[in-house]
């Protein structure tokens, strides 16, 4: 069942590959974005993530605390 379902997903995989078309890939400009904008988007990223787990540490440690 794994080897079919590894199988499966290959294929698709490939069938996905194939069906892109190079030409109009290389023709299309690519768009670019401002140094600023990617750091500002880390920064939010990362400071939400550490944000959530500072969060859910200190709710279990008050949790620890009221028992």
């Amino acid at each position: 069942m794994d080897k079919l379902i590894t199988a499966v997903s290959l294929y698709l995989a490939s069938g996905v590959a194939l069906a892109a078309n190079l030409d109009e890939a290389a023709n299309v400009p690519a768009e670019t974005v401002s140094t600023v904008y990617v750091v500002l988007f880390a920064i939010l990223f990362f400071g939400m993530i550490i944000g959530f787990f500072g969060w859910m540490w200190w709710n279990e440690k008050h949790r620890k605390h009221d028992r």
